[in-house]
């Protein structure tokens, strides 16, 4: 009796205090979609993408998710990039991503089966692509 309480209060304790949401966040999942090129004038080698994202927590942070974005290329799925998302307090997921040539912003909103958001280019301020995703049933 008395491990199998302290066996309970081991998978309790961990989220005693943090709040349900975060328990199991909503971006975890798969999510198959669009990433649009939204400003071709300042950004023309931009290109329109069918894209699939899989979303999964990030060992125990209960507010950070790690998702790692494919795009479809003739019907296979080429990996693009993987970035840690963090939870908001406006409740959108944000990642940002930096490096000497580039500094972007992705910000995702979740909305029950539907997924939108954009990425923006920080330098210039502007949006670059418009995302919109529907979960993967599993």
């Amino acid at each position: 009796m008395r491990t199998q309480l302290i066996a309970l209060m081991g998978a309790v304790l961990p989220f005693m205090g943090v709040p349900a949401r975060f328990q199991h966040p909503d971006l975890v999942g798969s999510w198959r979609g669009t990433s649009t090129c939204v400003d071709k004038v300042h950004f023309p080698a931009c290109n329109d993408e069918r894209v699939i994202y899989d979303a999964q927590q990030k060992g125990t942070a209960p507010d950070t998710v790690t998702l790692r974005a494919d795009k479809v290329v003739n019907g296979v799925r080429e990996f693009m990039g993987e970035f840690d998302f963090h939870f908001a307090p406006d409740s959108t997921w944000v990642a940002e991503y930096r490096n000497p040539q580039v500094r972007i912003r992705i910000v995702l909103r979740v909305r029950g089966a539907q997924l939108t958001g954009f990425l923006t280019d920080e330098a210039s301020g502007r949006r670059v692509r418009a995302i919109a995703a529907e979960r993967i049933p599993q």
